[in-house]
């Protein structure tokens, strides 16, 4: 037990440098394992979101931000398609499903998608359940009747039977003048959390988009009559998800919509594999810092222990002069290293925890994409980098104690 009582009282000596010394290391545990938590985390969760949509149809324009107000509910939309090249896709004998959105208006931020009944259909897998499903209340029947994803449930303050006026525009604050004020919506259903951006929408029948658009509140009964008499070209939507029966002809209808001139056709997977890059060469710059702070780390262990080395040259001595051995003294200045290093790592795991669980929060809230942090094997490579660093850092101080010369020591003034 004596080496541990020396080490305790050393680092009590010496309180201010042993504060700064766990700083430093919790500082760059907390800052690796974060971005690591935050990217792998975030990639996971992207994917997620986007397992449901293989094929995505829109006007021609930018692929990513088709990509990501159709499935991330964020950017401008791109401008609409016809209601008749809809159908033209709905009804090709090589397409199985073929679920519309359309968007233009917001309730406070949320948006507002017009679709169809299809939606509660979508899939990952065809073996996998519905991607989206009611935790509550039912799902919507007539124009103007509304199922809220759980997170626009919950941070709008909106139930079962509430009704609400939406504003045109895709983001919130446009003014009272800019407000379909001719028909609200009603609530009839809430999602159950998927931890997608799909919690953040308000899903409505395509009709309501188009009557709150195009059309006034009396000839609400006149839209199925319109439709049947060839009026789909007045309506539009925004983007198309389509599934076709086989790989095939997947790529098939990807190269005749792309080869078109009405709309373009892209793979979710493949845009978010270019985003991944991109995030790749961000995490390594961050990855880099933070592997310069546990540098920092070591270095600030080895000079804190040197130091006190030297302050304690006369104590070494007296300690060798009773009794204690070199090795006592080599493991007690091992046990200072570890301890410190075990508090700052602890420190560091906690913390990095920590705010990646806060910035997870807050993108929930904000884009609703699920980031669930999890341990990996190299978070741990982490924690060991850094005790070896620091054990590393303590050779020259340790050999320095080792080495002491106890006669030198007691016979100096």
């Amino acid at each position: 037990m004596f080496p541990f009582k020396m080490v305790w009282r050393n680092l009590m000596n010496r309180k201010l440098q042993s504060a700064v010394t766990i700083i430093i290391v919790c500082v760059g545990v907390a800052l690796a394992q974060g971005v690591m938590l935050l990217s792998d985390g975030m990639k996971e969760g992207m994917k997620r979101t986007s397992e449901p949509y293989g094929m995505l149809v829109g006007s021609k324009g930018s692929s990513t931000q088709l990509v990501m107000n159709t499935i991330f509910l964020s950017d401008t939309p791109l401008g609409n398609l016809e209601y008749s090249f809809f159908e033209s896709l709905r009804k090709d004998p090589r397409v199985v499903q073929a679920v519309p959105f359309s968007m233009g208006d917001n309730y406070k931020g949320f948006r507002i998608i017009g679709t169809n009944a299809n939606l509660f259909d979508m899939r990952g897998k065809p073996s996998d359940p519905p991607f989206l499903h009611l935790k509550e209340g039912r799902a919507f029947e007539q124009p103007f009747e509304v199922v809220l994803g759980s997170e626009t449930a919950r941070q709008a303050h909106l139930k079962l039977g509430q009704s609400f006026i939406a504003s045109h525009g895709a983001i919130a604050g446009h003014g009272e003048e800019e407000q379909h004020t001719q028909k609200p919506y009603t609530v009839v259903g809430v999602l159950a959390k998927t931890s997608s951006s799909a919690d953040l929408g308000i899903y409505t029948p395509l009709e309501s988009y188009w009557l709150s658009h195009d059309h006034t509140e009396s000839s609400a009964q006149n839209m199925e009559e319109e439709h049947e008499e060839g009026h789909e070209e007045e309506q539009g939507v925004t983007a198309i998800l389509v599934k076709p029966d086989s790989y095939l002809h997947l790529f098939e209808l990807y190269q005749e919509i792309n080869q078109g001139k009405e709309a373009q056709a892209v793979f979710p997977g493949k845009v978010m594999a270019e985003w991944f890059d991109l995030i790749g060469s961000g995490e390594k710059v961050l990855q880099w810092i933070s592997y310069a702070v546990l540098g920092m780390a070591g270095l600030s262990i080895m000079l804190s222990l040197f130091g006190s080395m030297l302050e304690r040259k006369r104590t070494v001595a007296i300690l060798r002069a009773i009794g204690a051995s070199k090795k006592t003294i080599l493991v007690s200045v091992f046990l200072e290293t570890f301890v410190l290093i075990l508090i700052g790592t602890l420190l560091g795991v906690v913390s990095g925890y920590g705010i990646a669980m806060a910035l997870t929060s807050f993108l929930s809230d904000v884009q609703g994409i699920g980031i669930v942090p999890v341990f990996q094997f190299k978070l741990y490579a982490v924690v060991f980098g850094v005790c070896f660093i620091g054990l590393i850092g303590s050779l020259i101080p340790a050999l320095s104690s080792y080495r002491t010369e106890v006669s030198k020591y007691l016979n100096s003034v």
